[in-house]
């Protein structure tokens, strides 16, 4: 009676040290801004600058480009593999890393060769 007493003790406390490890392994940074996400669902809508924040999917550095995804979809998916929907960011700085969270200044412009018709003319890209 002791002996299962203390497995089903020691298998919960397993169980709780491993979710609270699961948890404290991939922490995103704390960026301010609009999301992707609502963004990209009417982006015309935005007039004047704008601050948009999301993760770094991927660079086109021949295009001064780079795309980024929705923040909490970042979050969720504790990286950048599974984005739905992505913004393309032209940017004339340092390109900031892949995989890093930014938080991106600027105005919305039509482009009809980069995804969802437009992209975003950064005047600041801030790496958190």
């Amino acid at each position: 009676m002791y002996l299962t007493r203390f497995s089903l003790i020691g298998l919960i406390f397993l169980i709780v040290l491993s979710l609270g490890t699961a948890a404290l392994a991939f922490t995103a940074p704390k960026a301010e801004g609009l999301d992707v996400d609502m963004v990209y669902s009417d982006p015309f809508a935005y007039k004047g600058e704008i601050k948009v924040r999301g993760a770094v999917a991927s660079l086109e550095p021949e295009k001064n480009r780079f795309l980024v995804i929705d923040y909490r979809e970042y979050v969720a998916c504790q990286g950048v593999a599974c984005p739905a929907k992505w913004a393309t960011v032209s940017y004339s700085g340092q390109l900031p890393p892949s995989g890093k969270i930014v938080e991106v200044k600027g105005t919305i412009e039509k482009d009809e060769g980069a995804k969802g018709g437009f992209v975003i003319k950064a005047s600041e890209v801030k790496v958190k």
